[in-house]
């Protein structure tokens, strides 16, 4: 399967004209992205910095309720279907996170960051650039994958079957690296979602729950509210499709609100 190193950037570039289908998605839609919306503070008047933005869905969501959005993102491809779809509510920047971010000390009152941090080796750097980009008292949100979720996944090198609340069939083949993951260790794995054959796998990097709150603490952040999205609040009681494995799973992503 793997001939080179994946790349974010070149992963997100080839599906960038079809990301609208997956923020639609319902899992997206009707769990993940309510959960996250549920703890922004609101967003009317404030300077929000959408960082992970993909195609600009969200950038326009918080730009129709008033909100002053810029939003970055790694994939040139995304960004020019950003500025394309919704130049008009929101400026849009090529800006990759591993950098450091080409704005000004306390210039946002928010950052939104939707599942960005698995795609990136450490995250003190970027955790560091949102504190210092936002205002004392400003508000960083972040969805983020579930750590227990991931290490199942690379442990038991398989995906559960997620078709039934993803809407669409993806034969996901998992391919860790190392073959003997350990909890503890940051470490990085693949996800061919379109089966074995796929040249262009999504490129991960699982973490420990410690790992992935101590960069926050560090940084100068109070947790104010942490969430694991729970699928039997939306399919347990309406939807028999959906194998009764996956309610008793850990939940694929994990979301909160800290305080700068």
């Amino acid at each position: 399967m793997k001939e080179s190193e994946p790349s974010v950037e070149n992963h997100y570039d080839a599906i960038a004209d079809a990301w609208e289908t997956f923020t639609q998605a319902p899992w997206k839609a009707e769990l993940l992205w309510p959960t996250t919306r549920s703890l922004l503070p609101e967003v009317g008047g404030k300077r929000v910095l959408d960082a992970g933005c993909g195609n600009g869905t969200y950038s326009n969501w918080l730009a129709e309720r008033g909100a002053d959005v810029v939003g970055i993102d790694a994939s040139r491809e995304m960004i020019e279907v950003a500025r394309r779809e919704h130049g008009d509510s929101a400026e849009f920047q090529r800006v990759d996170l591993d950098d450091i971010i080409p704005f000004s000390d306390d210039r946002f009152d928010l950052v939104l960051s939707q599942h960005v941090f698995s795609h990136l080796p450490d995250l003190e750097g970027p955790i560091t650039e949102f504190a210092r980009t936002l205002e004392s008292g400003g508000s960083l949100v972040v969805s983020t994958h579930n750590p227990v979720h991931d290490f199942l996944v690379v442990w038991d090198r398989d995906y559960p079957e997620t078709s039934a609340i993803d809407g669409m069939e993806l034969d996901p083949v998992v391919d860790p690296d190392p073959e003997r993951p350990t909890y503890h260790d940051t470490e990085q794995f693949e996800i061919y979602w379109n089966g074995p054959e796929s040249s262009n796998p999504g490129a991960y990097y699982r973490r420990s729950v410690s790992e992935l709150l101590q960069p926050l603490l560090d940084a100068g952040f109070a947790l104010e509210e942490l969430v694991e999205p729970d699928l039997r609040d939306v399919w347990e009681e309406r939807d028999p499709d959906v194998p009764s494995e996956l309610f008793r799973r850990p939940p694929r992503s994990i979301c909160y609100r800290a305080m700068r």
